[in-house]
């Protein structure tokens, strides 16, 4: 039976756990929460609207949350809403109709292309449910149980959604190009079993079953005009029949690749403007980390475009700055905190540079990169280079250098 692990993260969205590499997939205080932080937040995404195209390129995909989150960022960007305003003392609700389309965005087509060892992943990702107020883990049928402490069932906590439209605009993607999805007896599997109804969205898994077993060939257009008079018609097919004039949902690419990622981006001939790497940890899956990887990268990443990932790991920031990139500080004013990096060809885009320190530690032996030349390695061969390497290194240890810059 296939291995399928959810539970609730503290912001309400599911995270994953990995008995492949016994680590968890997403951070247990928010896994929608870290997305937005980590991956979405620091692009400054309204400058996206002036390009003609954007292009995504999604590492490491897992349930989609990256690029779900990017996707309803621009969506939010580019739809007419309704906001609220509050008079001074009287609390009365002020309804204003705004529309932040202006003419000079150009904006038509976003690309994704999603990469990921496992596809049913990304088949169960539009059915993932966001913002889900009773996040109590009844019970972990997997041995991370570490992750227990983190997981606060707080009401103050914010509970962030992926809009439904989103989910849909997505499982429609996946449907048309992949329609074995409705012949993958995991997904029915795992779509049916009760003990997992919980982390699905209802209405969603009623479309997959209506078209597995009454049409049997998904038709969006065909479904606009029957099945969104049932349970969906109130919330799709507005955002049809309006057709936003800059945002259309049909101007969506969604592409999903299964295998090793090394491998699918040496044959991929496209540049993107954005590159998130999500993958487990470099010391658990450095073939996604070495210095050779991030060569591979820089070739795929526009001039003006963003790397981004959450790792602040000296040896990943070090093989980035080798490869060619200039490398920043992901910085998080909020929290006052660093919680990833940020790479680029244009070092203009890097608003907060390594700091004196950050640059120090990476002369270190934890700055000493992972190396896969042929980009084929094995994890443990790599990890046991890079082990050997830092054994027989003469650079100071990180601890030696902490223990100096504090007398500095």
């Amino acid at each position: 039976m296939y291995d399928f692990h959810p539970y609730f993260t503290s912001d309400g969205s599911v995270g994953l756990y990995s008995p492949i590499y016994n680590d968890i997939y997403h951070s247990a205080t928010g896994a929608l929460t870290e997305a937005n932080e980590k991956f979405i937040d620091p692009i400054q995404c309204r400058k996206y609207l002036n390009k003609y195209q954007v292009k995504v390129l999604d590492i490491c995909y897992g349930i989609g949350y990256n690029s779900k989150s990017f996707l309803q960022k621009m969506y939010l960007l580019t739809r007419p809403y309704t906001a609220s305003l509050y008079t001074n003392n009287i609390k009365d609700k002020l309804s204003v109709y705004t529309n932040e389309i202006h003419a000079d965005n150009i904006l038509s087509r976003i690309s994704v292309t999603a990469i990921d060892n496992d596809k049913n992943l990304a088949f169960l990702s539009p059915f993932i449910k966001t913002g889900e107020q009773n996040i109590k883990n009844e019970k972990f049928d997997f041995e991370y149980k570490i992750l227990e402490k983190y997981l606060k069932n707080d009401k103050n906590i914010p509970k962030p959604k992926i809009e439904k439209i989103i989910n849909f605009l997505l499982f429609e993607k996946i449907a048309l190009n992949y329609p074995e999805i409705f012949e993958n007896k995991d997904i029915e599997t795992i779509l049916g079993n009760k003990e997992y109804s919980r982390y699905f969205d209802d209405e969603i898994k009623a479309v997959f079953w209506h078209y597995k077993y009454t049409t049997g060939n998904f038709n969006p257009f065909e479904y606009n005009q029957s099945f969104l008079h049932n349970i969906y018609y109130n919330h799709v097919s507005k955002c049809y029949k309006k057709r936003l004039k800059r945002y259309k949902l049909q101007d969506i690419d969604f592409n999903f690749k299964t295998g090793d990622a090394r491998e699918i981006i040496k044959n991929d001939r496209n540049t993107y403007d954005l590159i998130f790497l999500d993958a487990f940890t470099p010391s658990k899956c450095p073939i996604l980390w070495s210095y050779e990887f991030f060569k591979l990268l820089y070739e795929h990443l526009e001039y003006d475009g963003l790397l981004l990932t959450y790792s602040i790991s000296a040896s990943v920031r070090n093989a980035m700055a080798a490869a060619g990139f200039f490398v920043g500080n992901n910085f998080n004013p909020a929290k006052n905190k660093v919680i990833g990096t940020i790479a680029t060809k244009n070092k203009y885009l890097i608003k907060y540079p390594l700091s004196k320190f950050d640059l120090g530690l990476l002369k270190t032996t934890a700055g000493i990169f992972y190396h896969d030349e042929n980009l084929n390695g094995q994890n443990e061969a790599i990890i046991e280079r890079r082990n050997l390497e830092v054994q027989n290194s003469n650079l100071m240890t990180s601890s030696q250098y902490n223990k100096k810059y504090k007398t500095l």
